[in-house]
């Protein structure tokens, strides 16, 4: 009898010191591979080249950062500021999008954003993400620029969401 191989969940963990270049490697992965739908080749390279792995030292100390790893390899991270309730990063590994993992991250960055207290959640997301963002209850607000260290700039959506308040 022959049984479906078995999927394994991967492993959401918070993230440490030595997971800079694995979280750095699935940022440069996703962008080189994904913002071919919305951006042209040279606002992918200079937005890639603007973050270097040196650039998650301290962030992964300073915000909350969760990691996704399967087979010891980070698959997804995100990052986020709880005292702007806003997501920094959420990218997803090129071969592991449409696994739910970027929804399970940005889940906890919701459930963090409400224990701490805030009644909504925001990002600066860029073209290719919104649809993501939208299917998970995000509104577009505003175009913005964001400027890049290479003096170009790269237009990204401000989104929020506001929660239901309980009670």
């Amino acid at each position: 009898m022959n049984r479906a191989p078995e999927i394994r969940q991967p492993l959401i963990r918070k993230g440490r010191p030595s997971d800079r270049d694995g979280m750095w490697n699935v940022f440069l992965t996703s962008v080189l591979e994904h913002f071919s739908t919305h951006y042209e080749n040279a606002e992918a390279l200079s937005f890639a080249n603007s973050i270097e792995p040196e650039s998650f030292d301290d962030s992964i100390g300073t915000r909350h950062t969760l990691i996704a790893e399967e087979g010891g390899k980070i698959v997804a991270f995100g990052q986020f500021n709880a005292e702007q309730s806003e997501v920094i990063f959420l990218y997803v590994a090129p071969g592991f999008t449409g696994r739910g993992l970027g929804q399970t991250l940005l889940r906890k960055f919701e459930d963090l954003a409400q224990e701490a207290g805030s009644g909504w959640m925001q990002m600066g997301s860029t073209l290719n993400a919104v649809g993501f963002f939208e299917k998970e209850g995000y509104k577009q607000a505003r175009m913005e620029q964001l400027q890049l260290p290479d003096g170009s700039s790269l237009p990204r959506i401000r989104m929020s969401k506001s929660f239901p308040e309980k009670g």
